[in-house]
């Protein structure tokens, strides 16, 4: 969600700069960051030199394709995951780091990201309350003198007392939930949308979070069926059941052959696998309201016998890797080599290592139950759950500061 859309819906519908002052009307500041480690925070976690190499190492494991995509990917992928973890949660090599400190990944953990959090709203706090001087002044300028002192009132800096207005999905809730157990004091009211069940994150216990995804697919095949041939690209006769039957015999379909796409005026050839379609089929299950059409119309196209749009969606994923100038000036694994690169996959796995730690502690034989009960919960996420699992293999940067507390 972008901050523009949050704004429509958390403030008043009439416009401050235009409008009549309604005291009802409320206004909000919409503060977004990422957490530590992750985009353009700094230091930024790096498991690559330079930009080139991380898009290479990508592009050869798409290649080479998820768990379940072959006999053997369990091995490749088990193999790929500890050569990366090996040195990514080992050796901190950035050119910043300086030898006999702990690494920067000890720090990465939701506990800590929750205390930034106090950092923010303090400083936004004291922000505020300088903004809400300068507009006490305009205004006693142009009205005359309030002597309420409404807006510093409405402004002043609650020194270490500011609550928290906190609205956050997905690992967000992860975030707001920790936040609160750590500072219940802090809290004013906490919106938590897709919620991830705390017992499973952090120790493992409980049902897996993708028990109810397939239920998002059988609303796929619903909804198809309802839209028709005019409105679902990839209808079927025969109602939903029929729809979804479809969908399953085409995966399994390019599982056994992926399908081959000549090069054309605008992009190189490419093979259309199943780990695409199992990439697109994720994002579907996520995001269905965004997601179902473009699903139906690409998959329509590869029942219709063109894998063209999907070897164009393929490729429109595919971005430039080369080093920047001052990257090539200050050499690998300089702070100037993570600018521009998309490091959210390699951070995310290094906040999840190091709150789960749990699942750093499997071999592959536990490994392989892990993703039967992944598989038997959910066939259309169960691998790419897994997956996401893996990640975790051979990790070894432990939490300096662990969160050890009770979630309400």
């Amino acid at each position: 969600m972008s901050g523009h859309n949050l704004q429509t819906i958390v403030d008043g519908e009439n416009d401050p700069t235009k409008d009549p002052l309604n005291e009802d009307d409320k206004y909000f500041d919409i503060v977004g960051f990422d957490p530590r480690g992750v985009g353009s925070t700094t230091p930024a976690v790096m498991c690559f030199p330079d930009p080139t190499s991380q898009r290479d190492w990508e592009l050869q494991l798409e290649a080479e394709g998820m768990l379940g995509s072959c006999p053997d990917a369990l091995q490749r992928n088990w193999q790929r995951t500890q050569a990366l973890n090996q040195g990514c949660s080992v050796y901190d090599m950035t050119s910043g780091a300086v030898e006999g400190e702990d690494s920067m990944l000890s720090y990465l953990n939701t506990r800590l990201v929750a205390q930034d959090i106090v950092t923010i709203i303090e400083r936004h706090g004291e922000w505020r309350e300088k903004q809400g001087q300068q507009a006490q002044i305009a205004h006693d300028r142009c009205h005359g003198v309030d002597e309420a002192r409404s807006i510093l009132r409405r402004t002043q800096w609650r020194v270490d007392k500011e609550p928290l207005l906190y609205w956050g999905r997905s690992y967000g809730t992860v975030l707001g939930t920790t936040f609160a157990a750590l500072f219940p004091n802090r809290i004013s009211r906490v919106l938590l949308d897709g919620v991830v069940d705390m017992d499973k994150y952090y120790k493992g216990e409980g049902p897996n979070v993708i028990v109810d995804a397939d239920a998002i697919f059988d609303r796929f095949g619903q909804y198809c069926d309802l839209a028709g041939p005019e409105n679902c690209p990839f209808y079927t006769e025969g109602g939903p059941k029929v729809i979804k039957e479809a969908y399953w015999a085409l995966e399994n379909q390019v599982l056994n052959t992926s399908i081959p796409v000549m090069a054309s005026r605008t992009s190189g050839p490419e093979i259309v696998t199943w780990t695409d379609l199992k990439a697109i089929l994720r994002v579907a299950m996520y995001q269905p309201l965004l997601a179902f059409h473009t699903f139906a119309t690409l998959m329509g196209s590869l029942e219709n016998g063109d894998p063209s749009p999907m070897a164009r969606f393929k490729h429109s994923k595919h971005f430039e890797s080369c080093p920047s100038k001052a990257c090539k000036i200050a050499g690998p694994w300089s702070p100037e080599c993570s600018q521009g690169s998309d490091n959210s996959l390699y951070a995310s796995a290094a906040i999840l290592c190091s709150d789960a730690e749990y699942l750093t502690h499997h071999d592959q034989d536990s490994f392989r139950m892990v993703w039967d009960e992944l598989k038997s919960d959910s066939a259309t996420l169960g691998d790419y759950w897994a997956q996401l699992q893996m990640a975790c293999v051979g990790w070894q940067a432990k939490a300096k500061y662990k969160f050890t507390g009770v979630y309400f």
